[in-house]
């Protein structure tokens, strides 16, 4: 119970983000000793790739397609005393048993900015004109670690304040800000922005990046499809991407991705 991977699987009409859960837990027991598993999901669900079902007792996303208002609850109900908070809709490519190490030595440790297919940083994207506008800093919450601390605990105080009061919060403290629910990487990129202002504590490992497998993120126009085009293919246990070999974890956009390359 020391350590281990915690994410959400709420599912939707669209997609079912538990069996998304399936394939990532798999991935992550494939690669990595360190392997221990925890679902937070809203039904209980039997399966062997999880170690952990921790169903809600608060739901706050019932009448939303889009469940993210119960993302701060994560500290509360990670069974872990140090996690990597993760999303569903993502896989495992190489060993990273070896991250302890060093997230062991922090409260709290976010990923900034993120990598393309052939693994270059970007730092801006077209779906991040929002961030840019009101000067939050370029944090990803698909992958975040925190330890059970007293700095931790406050930030996502912090995430459950702000998504409560959605409405009052981008009216008075964004600009130009016009979105009818509370996405989970603007209210950590706020929430972080209040407890760090400058930035000053701000703790950027190059490792702790995650290849973000969007259009805009790989330099390709809307006209692309971005999985056709780069041909996203699984070659023995690799994945590839345009011909590139992905290391990194893998955020796949397109959800049947996952199906496809493994079934």
């Amino acid at each position: 119970m020391d350590r281990g991977y915690t994410w959400f699987a709420l599912n939707n009409e669209v997609t079912d983000y538990v069996d998304l859960s399936r394939y990532l837990a798999r991935s992550i027991k494939k690669h990595n000793a360190e392997n221990k598993v925890c679902v937070i999901t809203d039904q209980q669900v039997q399966h062997e790739e999880f170690d952990h079902v921790v169903v809600l007792k608060e739901d706050h996303s019932q009448q939303q397609e889009w469940k993210l208002n119960n993302e701060w609850q994560v500290f509360e109900l990670t069974p872990f005393k140090h996690t990597i908070k993760l999303e569903a809709d993502m896989l495992f490519t190489d060993n990273t048993d070896w991250w302890w190490n060093h997230l062991h030595q922090h409260n709290l440790m976010f990923s900034y900015d993120c990598r393309s297919y052939s693994d270059k940083l970007v730092t801006r994207t077209p779906y991040r004109n929002l961030f840019d506008r009101n000067g939050l800093p370029n944090v990803y919450s698909a992958m975040t670690y925190f330890r059970k601390s007293r700095q931790a605990q406050t930030f996502y105080n912090l995430c459950k304040h702000i998504t409560m009061n959605w409405d009052q919060v981008r009216d008075k403290m964004l600009v130009n800000c016009h979105d009818k629910q509370a996405t989970t990487d603007v209210v950590y990129a706020l929430a972080l922005k209040i407890m760090d202002p400058m930035q000053e504590n701000k703790i950027d490992y190059e490792w702790f990046k995650f290849m973000h497998n969007k259009p805009g993120v790989n330099q390709l126009h809307d006209g692309f499809d971005n999985d056709n085009y780069l041909y996203t293919m699984r070659v023995g246990d690799d994945i590839m991407v345009g011909s590139h070999r992905q290391s990194r974890v893998f955020h796949y956009h397109n959800k049947t991705l996952a199906k496809e390359l493994y079934e």
